[in-house]
């Protein structure tokens, strides 16, 4: 895989982040390994008068691009949660995002006018995404090729991340959604799973149940890829990167 598809999202350096690393000193981690791009957790953000504006300076001077994780819902009860999705678009405006994933929440109970109630969200240059999440509810591919299907039929600009792991908890094929999900992704989030005695358990690369490299074979070779599950240290993340990169 291109090095500069490879993102890294913060998910990566959790272990560190719960004994007070910040996200900020992972820009400088990924210089020293020439990479490109970071994606920014929302729930890791403890001050962010101070952190957005130190991302964007660190994303300047290191050159790297940045993507934004926020794990809240762009539907709830059956309503664009418009207010709040605002607040993280001007939250991932001022370190200076590429893009900006939702997961999709409550589409099934929504019966309003999708280009009106999005209005002002996608009035920027910031990409919207949404992702499947680990719910039956929500997470299903039915649910999220509904919502993407209305999106083309409208022409709204709003993609998607497909999470290779999340379809595991829903009992759906990951290889298989795939195939019917590819036309409308932007970034992939890669992870494996394992099936355990104690039920399911995101694991490192090779080491669970997923044909990880056989899903990728089916996207574009354009795609960012994001690394998405906690690694022990930092000799465990280069090795991680390492994988992918072999890919």
């Amino acid at each position: 895989m291109d090095k500069k598809l490879v993102v890294i999202n913060t998910l990566v350096f959790k272990n560190y982040m719960e004994k007070g690393f910040k996200q900020e000193e992972i820009f400088e981690y990924l210089n020293e390994l020439n990479l490109s791009n970071i994606e920014i957790r929302r729930e890791f953000i403890r001050n962010f008068s101070t952190e957005l504006e130190m991302f964007s300076k660190l994303s300047k001077k290191f050159g790297i691009n940045t993507y934004y994780s926020v794990p809240k819902y762009l539907f709830i009860d059956g309503e664009v949660n418009k207010k709040n999705i605002l607040k993280y678009i001007e939250e991932a405006k001022k370190f200076n995002c590429k893009s900006l994933k939702l997961n999709i929440g409550d589409y099934r109970g929504y019966a309003g006018n999708l280009k009106e109630d999005l209005r002002g969200i996608l009035d920027t240059k910031i990409s919207i995404n949404i992702e499947n999440d680990q719910s039956v509810e929500n997470g299903t591919c039915k649910n999220i090729i509904k919502f993407l299907e209305d999106c083309k039929k409208e022409n709204i600009d709003i993609g998607y991340v497909y999470d290779i792991g999340n379809w595991s908890w829903i009992n759906e094929d990951e290889m298989e959604n795939a195939k019917l999900l590819k036309d409308f992704t932007r970034h992939i989030h890669l992870k494996d799973v394992k099936r355990t005695s104690d039920g399911l358990r995101t694991v490192l690369l090779n080491e669970g149940n997923i044909l990880w490299k056989e899903v990728l074979d089916i996207f574009p070779k354009d795609i960012p890829v994001s690394l998405e599950y906690p690694c022990e240290d930092f000799s465990v993340i280069k090795e991680e990167i390492k994988k992918v990169l072999e890919y």
